[in-house]
């Protein structure tokens, strides 16, 4: 079955991608990021300022964006799979599950709006 062997990564993925120790504020500065449509969903499972960004933006990608690579990478690791498996589904699956109204990148690297 096409994609069944990463069922076990992605249970663990979203459950962590959703629990990150980011704390409240930080969740809610994403949030508050994502509604306003500053920033956007990537294919490869990041975040991306969706305009010029100020430097708090930024912040929040940076923190936002490491957070989740080092998820990704112990995802992968227990899983002797690849970092940009995990990514790639990571990606997919994010923008799938994304509010409406959320920007998003293609895959050819325009930006949409769900």
């Amino acid at each position: 079955m096409p994609g069944h062997f990463l069922w076990r990564p992605c249970a663990a993925l979203f459950s962590m991608l959703f629990l990150l120790a980011a704390g409240p504020a930080a969740a809610d500065a994403l949030d508050d990021a994502l509604r306003s449509g500053k920033i956007g969903e990537t294919p490869r499972g990041y975040i991306a300022p969706v305009t010029a960004p100020s430097p708090a933006i930024t912040g929040i990608v940076n923190d936002i964006n490491q957070r989740r690579r080092g998820k990704y990478r112990e995802i992968a690791r227990k899983n002797n799979m690849t970092l940009g498996q995990i990514e790639a589904f990571a990606g997919k699956r994010i923008i799938e599950r994304a509010a409406a109204g959320t920007y998003y990148k293609d895959l050819q690297g325009n930006w949409r709006r769900k």
